[in-house]
This record gives structure tokens, sequence and C-alpha cells, in this order.
């Protein structure tokens, strides 16, 4: 219960990149973000529904977010990743 709900911690790494931390207090679970926005077309997946998280966006923002995915686009740019969905192991 030492985090505060009023306030953003993080996790830097080794490229001083930022992983925001959302910790809650009443289930102690602790979510991590990656340190880029995710940004996966939901057209790669046969789907009938997409999950947004929402962080510190504004409501101009999310309109413009909720437009995007209902489009089947995905933002591109360096302030997004698509993770490592198309990484071969």
């Amino acid at each position: 219960m030492r985090c505060q709900n009023d306030k953003i911690y993080y996790l830097k790494d080794r490229l001083n990149m930022k992983f925001e931390i959302m910790p809650d207090n009443i289930q102690t679970v602790t979510t991590l973000f990656n340190s880029k926005i995710t940004s996966i077309s939901p057209k790669d997946f046969q789907i009938d529904y997409a999950r947004i998280d929402i962080l510190h966006e504004s409501i101009q923002e999310i309109n413009e977010i909720i437009r995007t995915v209902k489009m089947g686009k995905k933002f591109q740019g360096k302030d997004y990743t698509s993770g490592n969905l198309n990484r071969e192991i």
C-alpha cells in the first residue's frame, strides 16, 4: 500500500526507456506497460472485439484512437511499436 494513486511510477531500463507501472493497492495487482505505445492492426487477427488501454490520453486523442481501431488501421512512428508480434523465435 506504499504506492499512491495520484502518482506515476516507472521502471527505467539500460537505454533510459521508461516503463510505466500501474499499481492496484486493493487487488494487489501491478500492471507494467511498454515504454512505447503498442499498436497492432485488428485486421491481422480474426477477432470480434479489440481491447484499448487508455492511460493519459485526452478525450480528443481517445476518439482518434477509437476511429483508427474501427478502421482496422494502426498507429505508426517512433512513439509506437508492434512489440514482438512479427519476430520469429
